[in-house]
């Protein structure tokens, strides 16, 4: 048999003579039996000489040795290096001391066979380096060695002094051989696990032996300066665990330098360098203060006996324990309560760590007594604490520990596992999953997301949910040392994801956690990949289970609508999407862990034929349905990639999308019911991702109305089942409405409007989801409720005003005051203004006189002194009418001296949280207008829950001929999107002032503080705006002159936003504002929608304003290419996906005042225009591409230069 062996490897070519055959087959028995009895190791002391290898590659050193021969030895070897695998193979699930003799005599291999690669021999160099590769691609775990590592670093400037002749040909072979073969396992090393492979090599550094023998030597730092690592493209091919950001992120703080930048690049040298001095260091002061302790008896020196009776002297290790662990547990404390100091934290934390680590090398038996309290705090400090730079620390101290001291590996890790699993039950970071956690939807309750408001967390959720993405890094970077040489730390690994993934409902859904919880879930596949090796084999149940698990976990994803977050940090964006695409790449490639056989219960596999499934329940045909749920998986996480590429990259105008256009009906039919048959908000959240598929809305539409019984709990199953259709036909699905969870504000109002006939149903539920919020809080949306009263023929909305009326002053007043603004008066009526119900004037009044009537006492008293106040300041320009203007201004101070403040109580119409405490008397102005005379008066204010020693200025306009009803809707959708650009995060500006309807024809403006308008700066200056900026700011390029820039962009990019979607024209100077930061403010949208000056002309053709000298602020270069130019079309680009997602509330704002009889409603198809301009069509991509051309199209238009150059001639002004 061994001679049929050697033929097939040798091609048939034995050696003609006889006894060589024989005594070639006699070495190839021997050494089998060698490498198969103990592994290949000679004696019981192991050490690099002691490999078997040296034997069989003594007799390829054998001089004169034919080709033949030569060929047979060679398969020796390679059937004895077989044999060897074979050998550490059948240990893998070898666990203790048997663990460590498997993973020593590889080591002891590994060793020779780096030391082999100096031989003079070509062919023994060259075998040498294949059996290397092949015995690190068995063993992965090798790259981690650090004797091998050591072994690698030190062979690569070794003096190369053997042979009789000095030959510098052979030097520099070995020397460039040795450095390939470095740089490729170090490469390789980093590429999967970097936190470790740097700890390693710092340790390296850290050796005295080899920092005297190395001296970092020309060759090593050579080497090492030219390896380095990032995100992006690198010296391996594919996808590997370096790539993910959070194993990078991690690596970063593992290396002791962390990087805020685009793309994170880690230079191996100088991080080693640095951080293995700052380790040495914090060793040398344990040193240094041990042997002092030492030298002068401890802390009982000079100590009188007596005073000791009874007590033993305290050790150094006791003394300095006992001071760490207080420090560490002083730190928790403070935690609780405020910020750390990071910096004291981190010295406290590695000097904590040196000297258990110098108490390791003192005490030979390794004894760990006593230290278990302060392993336990390095590891569970950062936890507690909860913060990216303390997280940095605990990542920096684990990775020193585990490549200082292997030992220690499954110590740390168990801690670690244990501490994780504490944050999720603590429902910390990743798993804050309750409700006030949940990102920019919890800040926009209950205008535009279901909900009550809530107050915002104490601590920023985002810091702890980072900390979790760094800590899930290391985890990944230990699971891929471990996975092959340590089943203790894997089945550790194991343990903790299981419990992780048993809920989905465990984990955050803040869009800031979309990276981390992707991430998670890859640890999670990753895991359960270890199904093909041998250590696990018995653990295939255990597997299946975590592996269902992992992918209920991750469809429980999008069992929420889709969300945005921007962060400070510019590459977070960026990091996220390609943790999500990285993702996407790896369950493309994942196969499954059965394989379709269930149903026949192969031991060690979970059979569900015959029962019900621990996370799917009743499965037919469990492969099949595995099938379709990966399926599904796979193209909603593929969405959500897309997304954040585009929201990471807005103005990179290429589609990159992934399957859009790629999906049959069929295919979305079978998607849409898979996702019902795992969670029903799943299913329902899709249309918010895809929300013009039309197949999607009819299956959904058709299983909400199958299963409705079950989702009450569910708001964001109303429009699938409360129809237009369905109120015609009074269908039986309405009758489950009272049992409905409330929605949003603004999706109750939808069904206000007329197509909902104000069927009692319907309407009946809308008034439960009103009275569930605050009066206060729906006071926003006091002209849609006005409005509704319109279809009130059942009195339930009259009934719900009037109870919020009784429960709120506030609220009461503010409808008095819109209910007076909806009544006309027949002299005043406008010329072709729309024409109001006559049922609906009349009812006006009576509502009115209903709510005064029902005011308790107080709260008429308070009423009266409120209308009184304010009427008696309205009546000013009644009377300045008949005066002279030049006695205007003297007249309005008379009139203001009589009126007096009746009350503390009194506030502001327009802002109810201003408290009114007097009135500047000069302040009054008389203002231009056709009609009567407006004035402006300014007021003393304070804020209600304020200081009331804080007295600020607030001037008002009370108007007197003019409709403000139209400019109070622009300025609610200015609001909602200004609440979802700061929900988001976005530094977008908005100023939506205040405006209220007090009367018919009659209303009350705020003054935008500390501005004026562009028509009035060109009144002192010939300039455009880049002059004017650098009069008021200073030279471009001054910090003073940048700030104000960089307020002119946030606010042009908001009001670029919300003009796309209103369409303001008549955007003359005199309707641009610029407050003393430099930012752009619109006032008086007389003109919106599909109404324009000049009889609805149009003229005005681009959707915002950018007129020239604007160019110059935003475009320096002119030439659209600048950074300035970019950041504004980002800002522009994601202000408008961020609108896009709240398109339903904002038109919904909208359409209530279709019947409303404001000017905007006048012509055209305006609530159909508008949601056009949203686009839904379009996916983020696309829309990110429209939004870049309507911003380039603006571009120096020239309509609206010549609208600018008619309101000069016409009206005079500055242009």
């Amino acid at each position: 048999m061994m001679r049929r062996w050697l033929r097939r490897r040798t091609s048939g070519r034995l050696p003609a003579g006889g006894v060589k055959a024989t005594y070639l087959l006699a070495v190839a028995f021997l050494e089998i039996l060698r490498f198969s009895g103990s592994g290949g190791i000679l004696s019981a002391t192991l050490n690099k000489s002691n490999s078997s290898f040296g034997c069989v590659f003594e007799y390829l050193l054998t001089p004169n040795l034919t080709p033949a021969v030569t060929q047979c030895l060679t398969a020796v070897v390679h059937r004895a290096f077989e044999t060897m695998l074979s050998w550490l193979e059948e240990r893998t699930s070898d666990i203790g001391e048997e663990s460590n003799v498997r993973e020593s005599v590889l080591s002891v291999h590994a060793g020779f066979l780096i030391k082999s690669m100096s031989q003079r021999d070509e062919h023994v160099r060259d075998l040498s380096v294949k059996l290397l590769t092949q015995l690190k691609e068995k063993f992965p775990q090798v790259l981690w060695n650090s004797s091998c590592l050591d072994l690698l670093l030190i062979s690569v400037h070794n003096e190369l002094t053997s042979g009789p002749v000095s030959d510098p040909a052979w030097v520099a072979t070995i020397r460039s051989l040795y450095q390939k073969i470095a740089r490729e396992w170090i490469t390789s090393a980093l590429s999967y696990a970097p936190c470790t492979t740097q700890g390693l090599i710092q340790e390296n550094f850290c050796k005295p032996s080899g920092a005297q023998r190395t001296q970092h030597t020309a060759d090593v730092v050579s080497l090492l300066s030219e390896i380095r690592i990032c995100i992006g493209k690198n010296d391996w091919n594919g996808i590997r665990t370096a790539n993910i950001p959070a194993v990078m992120d991690s690596a970063a703080a593992a290396s002791g330098a962390r990087k805020e930048a685009p793309d994170i690049t880690l230079e191996v040298l100088s991080t080693a360098v640095v951080s293995a001095t700052v380790k040495c260091n914090h060793a040398g002061e344990i040193a240094g203060m041990r042997r002092l302790f030492s030298t002068m008896g401890g802390l009982n020196m000079g100590v009188s006996p007596g005073t000791q009776s009874g007590q033993a002297p305290q050790s150094f290790d006791e003394v300095f324990l006992s001071k760490f662990v207080r420090l560490l547990q002083d730190f928790v404390v403070t935690a609780e309560k405020q910020p750390i100091d990071n910096s004291q934290f981190r010295e406290t934390c590695s000097q904590a760590t040196a000297l258990l680590l110098d108490h390791l090398v003192s005490d030979s038996r390794t004894n760990l007594e006593g230290f278990s309290q302060l392993i336990r705090l390095l590891c569970w400090c950062p936890a507690y604490i909860s913060t990216p730079d303390a997280m940095e620390t605990g990542i920096y101290i684990w990775t020193w520990l585990v490549s200082a001291a292997p030992s220690l590996g499954p110590l740390v890790l168990a801690e670690l596992v244990d501490a994780w699993l504490w944050t999720m039950d603590t429902k910390r970071g990743l798993f804050a999953s309750d409700m006030k956690y949940c990102g920019p939807d919890a800040k926009l309750r209950p205008h535009l997301i279901a909900g009550e408001p809530e107050a915002p967390p104490e601590k920023d959720p985002v810091e702890a949910i980072i900390a979790h993405r760094l800590w899930l890094g290391f985890f990944i970077d230990r699971f891929e040392v471990v996975r092959h040489d340590s089943i203790e730390q894997l089945l550790l690994l194991g343990r903790m994801l299981q419990g992780m993934m048993k809920s989905p409902t465990h984990f955050s859904h803040h869009p800031a956690a979309t990276g981390t919880f992707f991430t998670a879930m890859q640890l999670g596949l990753n895991f359960c990949s270890c199904q093909d090796q041998f250590n696990l084999q018995k653990c295939n149940m255990g597997l299946q289970l975590l592996e269902d698990r992992v992918y209920r976990a991750a469809l429980g994803w999008f069992a929420y609508a889709p969300e945005f977050y921007e962060s400070p940090n510019k590459s977070f964006a960026q990091r996220e999407a390609q943790s999500v695409s990285i993702f996407v790449h790896n369950l493309q490639n994942t196969s499954s862990t059965d394989s379709g056989s269930k149903p026949q219960g192969r031991e060690g596999e979970l059979n569900t034929a015959d029962q019900i499934h621990p996370v799917w329940g009743s499965v037919d045909n469990y492969a099949t349905a595995k099938e379709k749920r990966k399926q599904l998986l796979l193209m909603l996480s593929q969405n959500e990639a897309d997304r954040l590429e585009v929201w990471a990259q807005p103005i990179n105008t290429k589609d990159t999308s992934t399957f859009r256009g790629k999906i049959s009906s069929d295919k979305w039919i079978d998607h849409c019911r898979t996702a019902f048959a795992v969670d029903p908000r799943i299913a329902l959240s899709m249309p918010m991702r895809f929300p013009t598929n039309a197949t999607l809305q009819s299956e959904i539409t058709q299983l909400v109305q199958t299963h409705i019984l079950e989702l009450r709990t569910i708001p964001e199953a109303l429009p699938f089942f409360i129809t237009p259709k369905a109120v015609d036909e009074n269908s039986a699905l309405l009758q489950q409405l009272p049992h409905w969870a409330p929605c949003s504000v603004t999706q109750a109002l939808e069904f206000f409007t007329s197509p909902y006939k104000g069927h009692p149903r319907v309407m009946a539920y809308v008034l439960r989801v009103m009275e569930t919020y605050p009066p206060e809080t729906v006071t926003f949306f006091m002209p849609q409720l006005v409005q509704s009263l319109r279809y009130d023929d059942g009195k339930l909305v009259e009934g719900y005003l009037l109870g919020a009326a009784r429960r709120s002053n506030i609220f009461a007043h503010i409808l008095i005051w819109h209910l007076q603004g909806e009544c006309e008066e027949d002299d005043n009526e406008k010329e072709g203004a729309a024409p109001k119900p006559n049922a609906f004037q009349s009812l006006l009044p009576a509502v009115r006189e209903k709510i005064v009537d029902g005011f308790t006492q107080e709260a008429r008293d308070m009423f009266e002194r409120e209308f009184d106040f304010f009427d008696k300041v309205t009546s000013i320009s009644g009377v300045l009418f008949p005066l002279p203007k030049e006695e205007r201004r003297a007249g309005i101070k008379r009139e203001l001296e009589k009126i007096t403040i009746p009350g503390d109580d009194l506030y502001l119409p327009t802002a109810t949280n201003k408290l009114v405490r007097g009135i500047q008397l000069d302040s009054g102005i008389p203002l231009q207008s056709a009609a009567k005379v407006p004035i402006m008066i300014t007021f003393n204010v304070i804020d209600r829950d304020g200081n009331p020693n804080d007295v600020m200025p607030q001037a008002c306009i009370f108007k007197v001929g003019d409709d403000c009803r139209q400019d109070v809707l622009a300025l609610q959708v200015i609001a909602l999107l200004r609440d979802i650009f700061e929900a988001v995060g976005l530094n977008l500006y908005l100023f939506p002032y205040g405006v209220l309807p007090t009367g018919p024809e009659r209303g009350i403006i705020e003054v935008v503080p500390n501005t004026r308008s562009r028509n009035q700066m060109g009144e002192t200056t010939d300039g455009g705006l880049l002059e004017i900026f650098q009069q008021d700011y200073g030279p471009v390029g001054s910090p003073s002159f940048e700030a104000a820039r960089q307020m002119f962009i946030v606010s042009s990019a908001g009001y670029a936003v919300a003009s796309l979607l209103l369409q303001p024209k008549d955007r003359h100077n005199g309707n641009l504002l610029f407050d003393s930061q430099g930012r752009l403010v619109h006032i008086d949208f007389g003109f919106i929608l599909e109404i324009s000056p000049g009889g609805n002309m149009g003229f005005e053709s681009a959707h915002f304003k950018l007129s020239h000298e604007m160019t110059q602020l935003l475009d320096p270069s002119g030439t659209m290419k600048s950074d300035t130019w970019n950041q504004f079309l980002r800002l522009c680009v994601k202000g408008y996906l961020a609108g896009r997602r709240h398109m339903n509330g904002i038109v919904t704002t909208v359409q209530l005042m279709v019947d409303s009889g404001l000017p905007c409603f006048s012509r055209g198809e305006p609530i159909a225009n508008l949601r056009k301009r949203f686009h839904p069509e379009m996916n983020e991509r696309e829309a990110a591409n429209f939004m870049v051309r309507t911003c380039v199209d603006a571009y120096n238009k020239w309509t609206t230069a010549g609208y600018d150059l008619i309101q000069y001639l016409q009206q005079g002004i500055e242009k």
